[in-house]
């Protein structure tokens, strides 16, 4: 007779089967679907939303976990295993199917309304979808807070999003980044060294970039090639990472024929995130800590490809004769300190997937803080475009031209990612603080790479980070595996060390 604990895991696995089902339909969704199937494909997310949803909840699994809870037999991963199934359901029961059915329908609606209203530059095209949407993420967040026993929606949807943050941690993290920040990057525009970034936008064709992406992944060990590929990279509006399934994660990218770098960097990024999942212990596999309990945690993996390795001299010292090739010798004539010094240029702009290192967080900060205010009813959502340009102009000193280059730029608002950016600016503090790390571990781990070797580098994350898996949550994650609390401080060490050098500061 199998015991509740194995009885629980059966229960898990399914609900992972029809995850995984309903990942391929959203990665088909954004790469292949026809626009006539959208009305169709909501009522499949709708079914498997709600399917899920009624597994999670359903009374057995209540009793299930009562019985796994009291049972002083299971070891620590189990009852880790345990614990975060618990918080599934404890944050699920809380929430009425039919509710649960509603964000899925209204997410996807809005996710396509918005697609259509980015290309025509029409904010109110998608404003009625939007504020539903809103709405129904509002009632999902108050049922949250209630549950929590806490006063604020907006402190249990992150709680929920990443356990173990809240508003005024991650207020605390974000001023301290952000009085460096704002300061540090009008010393850099006002620097007499300004590097030169006109050649990066040579029209580089689709074709060309596409080959430039896959040899990048090659280079990076993200199998999408071989005859036992776990891996696919496809094309989307906005790039991001699709799990289908055990050994099988898809990346996407958006290639911009005036702007090479665009699909470079986001090849990279992307490529940091199927590496950190594909990394996991084969044999946690179809339990909760196989998984990075933590959306932030994994940020600092698609970070950490995209800026520690893929925008750092020595890679470029290695990689660019490789570059140049795979763009037909359109950059021929510029040395690999003038492309790499324009690559990490800082250019206060509109664009967060496009931003450099030292603006990025600053993006972050400014989506944060709109949520904040948002969630509190400070802003109403028709607001949210003045709101949006106005710290853009007082942090980034740049004025917004348009709500496509503005608030229409990122799909989470869209869709089902509230209480989600603030993940990507701590994948920042995280990255530089684990790379500290790294650097007493693996002391000639720049060497290598300037030799061209990714594998150490690879390995030692597998080792020390990625096969960790979703054992701890974000913040004890981060002391266990670098001896400290989360602390910005090492990433504006970076920062300063980095771009004083590149600017003579």
């Amino acid at each position: 007779m199998k015991t509740s604990y194995e009885q629980l895991l059966e229960r898990y696995q399914e609900i992972q089967l029809l995850n995984s089902i309903s990942g391929v339909l959203y990665w088909d969704m954004n790469v292949h679907m026809p626009p006539a199937a959208v009305g169709h494909r909501a009522k499949q997310f709708q079914y498997i939303s709600q399917k899920v949803h009624s597994l999670i909840t359903d009374s057995e699994v209540g009793s299930l976990l009562n019985k796994c809870n009291q049972d002083t037999s299971l070891d620590d991963l189990q009852k880790r295993n345990v614990e975060l199934i618990q918080r599934s359901y404890d944050s699920r029961t809380i929430l009425p199917s039919e509710l649960v059915g509603k964000l899925a329908v209204q997410s996807n609606k809005t996710l396509e309304i918005w697609k259509k209203a980015k290309a025509k530059t029409d904010f109110q095209m998608v404003l009625p979808d939007l504020e539903v949407l809103f709405d129904l993420n509002v009632e999902s967040a108050q049922l949250l807070a209630k549950s929590k026993n806490m006063n604020d929606p907006f402190d249990a949807l992150i709680d929920d999003r990443d356990k173990g943050f809240s508003v005024s941690l991650l207020t605390k993290l974000f001023d301290e980044a952000k009085s460096f920040l704002v300061p540090f990057i009008k010393k850099c525009k006002e620097s007499g060294t300004q590097p030169d970034r006109s050649f990066l936008t040579r029209p580089v064709p689709r074709s060309t970039q596409v080959k430039m992406v896959e040899n990048l992944a090659k280079f990076l060990d993200y199998d999408f090639h071989s005859e036992n590929a776990v891996g696919n990279i496809a094309e989307v509006e906005h790039p991001l990472t699709i799990g289908g399934g055990f050994k099988d994660v898809r990346v996407t990218v958006k290639y911009h024929e005036d702007n090479v770098l665009a699909a470079f960097l986001a090849g990279a990024h992307e490529c940091g995130h199927a590496i950190h999942s594909l990394q996991g212990k084969e044999e946690w596999y179809n339990q909760p800590i196989y998984r990075m309990s933590s959306p932030s945690f994994g940020e600092s993996q698609s970070r950490f490809f995209e800026n520690i390795i893929a925008s750092s001299e020595e890679f470029w010292n290695h990689y660019y004769l490789k570059f140049q090739k795979d763009t037909d010798g359109i950059f021929d004539y510029i040395s690999s300190n003038n492309f790499c010094s324009a690559l990490n240029a800082v250019t206060p702009g509109f664009i967060r997937i496009q931003a450099d290192e030292v603006t990025y967080i600053l993006h972050i900060i400014i989506r944060f803080e709109i949520e904040r205010d948002w969630f509190a009813g400070k802003i109403e959502t028709k607001e949210v475009p003045q709101v949006w340009n106005e710290k853009y102009k007082q942090y980034l000193s740049v004025d917004v031209p348009n709500d496509t280059l503005g608030l229409m730029q990122d799909l989470h608002w869209y869709s089902q990612y509230y209480g989600y950016f603030f993940g990507y600016g701590i994948g920042d503090l995280i990255s530089s603080q684990i790379t500290v790390k790294m650097s007493k571990d693996l002391p000639d781990w720049k060497t290598s790479l300037q030799d061209g070797k990714f594998s150490p580098i690879r390995q030692w994350l597998e080792k020390n980070v990625h096969q960790k898996g979703g054992t701890l949550d974000c913040l004890d994650m981060v002391k266990s595996i670098t001896g400290e609390e989360l602390t910005p401080k090492y990433h504006i060490n970076y920062l300063k060390e980095k771009f004083s050098d590149i600017y003579n500061l």
